[in-house]
């Protein structure tokens, strides 16, 4: 049954949710897992709007916090760094954070027979970007990363090796976004020999993104992704088991 979903890491890694890569999943951490980490974005991995100055769109990082307090839900906090002109600087500096808030439930957990089917949020509630700088014209609530989505997900295990497959509806609310809209979902695969770890494929509304993914010691998760299967992102996080 659900036991599948104790395995390795199924993280989403740049939000610390569970998931693929940059697409949702209904795999779900193990109950009273918590998870502190980081994340380099690519900057093609970022979103349009609110992450690019005069010299384009730039590279970034994030920091979380996420937990799963129950089988069913998952909770996250994230906040982004975002470049300002800050006062005496020739250039744009990291001066600015976007906070945000995520939430995912699953009420049907996956069995034998039946695929597990989850329904969240990232940045559900409009939370405030701040800055160090008078400069700083974006102050206020943003929504760089607010999406919904429901997704159905389904592993098959054999002679040791597990094999998943995600399908998804997600809506960002944001235009600037809208290229990650519509139907989008992915495969994984976890060797018999490393269970550990998972080899990922996903399609994310607009372009093919590979990764892979490996805890270490039951504590370290690593992740390294290939965005457009040409630039690479990748994060690390700890994890522990309250319970």
């Amino acid at each position: 049954m659900a036991c599948v979903m104790a395995l390795g890491a199924n993280a989403q890694f740049y939000t610390g949710m569970s998931g693929l890569m940059h697409v949702p999943s209904a795999e779900m951490e193990q109950e009273g897992d918590l998870r502190i980490g980081t994340y380099f974005l690519n900057k093609h991995f970022t979103p349009q709007g609110g992450f690019a100055n005069d010299d384009g769109r730039y590279n970034t990082m994030d920091f979380y916090i996420s937990a799963t307090p129950f089988w069913w839900v998952e909770v996250g906090y994230a906040f982004t760094l975002l470049k300002d002109l800050h006062p005496g600087y020739e250039k744009p500096r990291y001066n600015a954070k976007d906070r945000y808030l995520s939430i995912k439930f699953t009420p049907i957990r996956e069995g034998k027979y039946v695929p597990a089917v989850s329904v969240g949020s990232n940045d559900f509630l409009s939370t405030f970007t701040r800055s160090k700088s008078t400069n700083y014209h974006g102050s206020g609530k943003s929504e760089y990363f607010r999406n919904y989505f429901i997704a159905v997900t389904k592993h098959l295990r054999t002679r040791g090796q597990e094999f998943g497959a995600t399908l998804a509806y997600r809506k960002f609310t944001g235009d600037e976004n809208h290229r990650w809209n519509g139907v989008v979902g992915g495969l994984t695969y976890r060797p018999g020999f490393a269970p550990d770890g998972r080899l990922m494929a996903e399609w994310d509304g607009c372009r093919v993104n590979l990764g892979v993914d490996y805890t270490l010691w039951n504590h370290l998760c690593l992740e390294a992704i290939l965005v457009d299967c040409r630039y690479f992102s990748g994060g690390i996080a700890y994890k522990v088991n309250l319970f």
